[in-house]
Order: C-alpha cells, then structure tokens, then sequence
C-alpha cells in the first residue's frame, strides 16, 4: 500500500480549536469539532465558520440524515445536538446511561437506520487513573432512531475510542486506546455479539507500565510515542481499517488480513501532531484530512487509495 509524505501535506483551517474529529459533508464541506464553538466549518478559502456553543471538550462529531450535527462532548458528560442553521445545542442523552457514568463519553457515530452508536471510554471520575492503571470499565451504547432512551450494547470494553462500521454494517469495529488495537462485535440488530479481537498490538506498552507510578509516565513523550495510544479510525474503499496513533504522530492501515502498515509518520510532530481521525472527501474520495488533539489546525492531503464513504456521505 502507497505511503503518504509528509511533504506532500498542509495545514487548513488554522485557529481551530482541537479539531479531535474531522468529517466531510456530502457536497465536500469541511467540518471539524471546536472546543471555541461546538462545531466550525472549514471555508475554501481557509477561514473558519464556527457554530454554536456546546461548552466542555466537544470530541467525536457526526452529521445525521436532517443535516444536524451530534457531538460526544468529553468532559462534559452529554451526547449533543447541533441545528446547524439555528446554532443552538442540546442534549440528547446526559449524566448517566443505565446507572454508568456518561462523563468522558468519546465518539458517536451514525448507521444507515438513523441509530446512533456511542463510546464512553471510562466509568471513573479520575482520567488519569484509567489510563495509569488500564481499567477495562469503559462502555458503548446505542440509541435508536426516534428512541427516547439509550441502551447499553457493550460493557468492561478498555477504552474504547473511535468507531466504525464497514460497508454491510455486519461488524462495529473499535480503537482501544490504551491497549493500541481494534477488536470488533456482530452487530445483531440492536444488539452487539461479543468482542473479538481484530487488528494485531499497533504500540508497545509493557505489563510493568501499569499501575500508580504510571501516571508519571504520560509526561514523558518517548514513553507514550512507543505506546501509541491509538485514536481515531475509517476504512478506506478496499476495506483497509486506517488508525490513528496519537501519541507516535502515526498513520497505520490495518488489511482485511489483519496485517498492519504504517501510512505515514511525523516523528518529531512537525505537521502531524497528536493524530486523533481520518476523513476522505472530494469528487473521487481520495482528499484526505487528519483531525488532532494538539494542533490548532486540519492536516490536508491525497490519499493512496479513496475512502469508504460514510453513511452521511452516501
């Protein structure tokens, strides 16, 4: 599979504000998460049109069949909606689901029946916690189109991240951050079979770096670099799994086969900063954006190979 230079990258949209999630419209318009609004816009030209104010850490975004944007506000504990023509906000689904704990809900995402698929990567108050020690106590649930109340479809999932289903909708594929794989469930409906194992270890994290003193850890950058703490995800058109590994600024491509190939890489974060997602777009979806954490800005390129499109892209 055709790597990515560097080089042949640019930054868009600059003064974005953690642009963790990145999606294309289907007319090709450039969206991104932004902790200064709730969602912006990224215009031809470059400059930005934000909307609305959804207050917290606005993280995974998606776009339903009206044309409303959903956001997983990390932090703030809500699944929202965005009237992108009114700019207003509200919440979907708030504080809690089942008695867990909705605080650092993550992702949502949205299948071809309206539901929306959500990840909330920690039942515990303390963050830093989960990450020293690892806990498996994070979740995922589902509303269904024109529910009043979400369903838990999946429990003890380690920190599960960024979502996506591939083309029959017959499998939920999940980023667990903290162990740096994928594992996936049979969708059964309204319901999830049991998780499986998917993509091969992406990071290097050893049994000895969990515990209490490993939150020390998280300052040292060559330590999470080997970890990986992988992110966000999308699948490409031939059904290759793209990861993002935030912490080693690292694009990995995970085949059919389950073998793994590293895209691209920016060591030294010079561009490609604390990748957290991937979005194709463009006449023949091969325009490729990367989302960050870190960087006040979008990473644009061309893909080797055009992306699945999206249930909003279709």
């Amino acid at each position: 599979m055709p790597a990515i230079e560097v080089s042949d990258l640019e930054a868009i949209g600059h003064g974005v504000a953690r642009p963790e999630q990145v999606l294309v419209s289907r007319d090709g318009r450039v969206f991104a998460s932004d902790k200064a609004s709730a969602v912006a816009q990224v215009r031809p030209d470059g400059s930005l049109h934000r909307m609305g104010r959804a207050g917290g850490e606005p993280n995974g975004i998606a776009l339903d069949g009206a044309g409303r944007f959903l956001i997983a506000n990390f932090g703030l504990g809500e699944l929202q909606e965005l009237d992108p023509a009114a700019g207003t906000v509200r919440a979907l689904v708030r504080g809690s689901v089942a008695g867990r704990s909705l605080r650092w809900v993550n992702y949502v995402l949205v299948d071809s029946s309206g539901a929306l698929w959500a990840s909330v990567c920690t039942q515990s108050d303390d963050l830093v916690h989960t990450i020293a020690h690892g806990t498996s106590d994070g979740y995922l649930f589902r509303l269904g189109a024109g529910a009043r109340r979400a369903e838990v479809v999946a429990d003890g999932v380690n920190f599960p991240n960024c979502m996506a289903l591939d083309q029959s909708e017959g499998y939920l594929y999940v980023v667990r951050t903290l162990t740096a794989d994928v594992v996936r469930f049979r969708v059964e409906g309204a319901r999830l079979g049991p998780e499986e194992p998917f993509s091969p270890s992406l990071g290097d994290r050893r049994p000895d770096e969990y515990g209490d003193h490993a939150g020390a850890l998280l300052a040292d950058r060559a330590v999470t670099r080997r970890w990986g703490m992988a992110d966000g995800c999308a699948f490409d058109a031939a059904g290759n799994l793209w990861v993002t590994l935030a912490r080693a600024n690292r694009i990995v491509a995970v085949s059919p086969q389950r073998a793994a190939t590293t895209i691209v890489e920016d060591v030294e974060g010079h561009l490609i900063t604390g990748p957290t997602s991937i979005a194709w777009g463009g006449p023949d979806m091969r325009d490729i954006y990367i989302g960050s954490l870190e960087a006040p800005y979008i990473v644009r390129g061309r893909s080797s190979l055009p992306g699945m499109p999206m249930v909003h892209q279709r």
